[in-house]
């Protein structure tokens, strides 16, 4: 008798959670441009101290040792922890509204989020458990660099798949 109320109820949990899943599915494709825009961390976290035209080329230019206080400590890594997912949010938002660009390059894109997340996440949990940059700083340089190179791609996805969002995202941005 237990066993099969467990069952029913874990089945509930899984069918409510399928359905608030799924509405904020929609909710999030249902997103106009500058909902998605305006959720992005403004780049006042030093980014651009650390990566030269960070728009368009990759790569940064600081050293592990020095990319803590150059992005703000842990100010900086959380603000590409929430900007990496919404920053793919826009180039599926371009993906739709503009000429159908390669399914590589977004993946490419999705893929790079989640690595930053990844990286983010293990930077500040080092952080945390040691109070020392030291460790933190590589996973930090490493989330930075992955963040340089996914701003890059999405400059040449708006750049020659969606044209016209291009002004828009150099605003965002």
């Amino acid at each position: 008798m237990t066993f099969t109320l467990i069952q029913i109820a874990v089945t509930v949990l899984l069918l409510v959670y399928a359905g608030v899943w799924r509405r904020q599915q929609q909710k999030r494709r249902g997103r106009s441009w500058d909902e998605i825009a305006s959720a992005l961390r403004a780049n006042d976290w030093g980014f651009d101290e650390v990566a030269s035209r960070y728009l368009y080329k990759g790569g940064i230019n600081a050293t592990p040792e020095d990319i803590w206080p150059r992005i703000d400590g842990a100010r900086g890594l959380w603000a590409m922890y929430i900007n990496a997912p919404l920053l793919v949010q826009l180039a599926d938002y371009a993906a739709e509204h503009g000429d159908s660009p390669d399914e590589a390059l977004l993946e490419g894109l999705r893929s790079d989020a989640f690595q930053i997340r990844l990286c983010v996440l293990m930077a500040l949990g080092k952080y945390a458990m040691s109070r020392s940059t030291v460790g933190a700083s590589v996973n930090a340089h490493r989330a930075a660099a992955l963040y340089s190179e996914m701003l890059a791609r999405m400059t040449m996805l708006f750049q020659e798949h969606a044209g016209q969002l291009f002004p828009k995202y150099l605003e965002a941005m």
